[in-house]
């Protein structure tokens, strides 16, 4: 009998047994290795959004006093399912480094956002929040990066394109930078 006459709870329980671990299985394990768990959303919490942004975080590759890249987000993008998956998908593009960027709504920020190599600003009130939360030195210095918001996006997916050009300048930056 070969192996794909077998029913499937046998064939796994099979190669199992032989010590291998099917395809299917491994890429179900990659991709829950690569899934933040609920335990650690990629959004930020509102009651300490300064406080995350400012604590070192191994293996993140930052400028001399802050993060390599922070996403700012439209208000509602972080309680949105569709958009998290959006833009979780879209931050897999970048080098891991990137991957690890914290996502912050504009609206949850009362003080100035911390120095950052590159911001990601997603929608146009966010756009104009950036102006207020950011002094104008580290506006100057960073890379800035603008796209439509989340929920634009999934109303009309030909604007995906800006995300799309955002991030290519974005994974450019860096791989230029290291």
């Amino acid at each position: 009998m070969s192996a794909l006459a077998l029913p499937h709870s046998e064939r796994v329980r099979l190669l199992r047994a032989l010590g291998v671990q099917p395809l299917a299985l491994r890429r179900v394990a990659q991709a829950a290795q690569r899934a933040p768990t609920p335990a650690t959303p990629i959004v930020l919490q509102a009651q300490q959004p300064a406080a995350i942004l400012s604590a070192p975080r191994p293996g993140v590759a930052t400028p001399a006093d802050g993060l390599a890249l922070i996403v700012l987000l439209p208000t509602g993008a972080a309680t949105d399912p569709r958009q998290q998956a959006l833009l979780r998908a879209a931050l897999l593009c970048l080098p891991a480094a990137l991957q690890r960027a914290p996502c912050v709504e504009f609206s949850t920020l009362d003080e100035a956002l911390p120095a950052a190599a590159a911001y990601l600003v997603l929608g146009s009130d966010a756009r104009t929040a950036l102006g207020r939360l950011l002094p104008l030195d580290h506006q100057a210095s960073a890379l800035i990066e603008h796209a439509d918001a989340p929920a634009e996006m999934l109303a009309q997916p030909a604007r995906k394109r800006t995300l799309w050009r955002a991030l290519k300048a974005l994974r450019g930056r860096h791989t230029r930078a290291a």
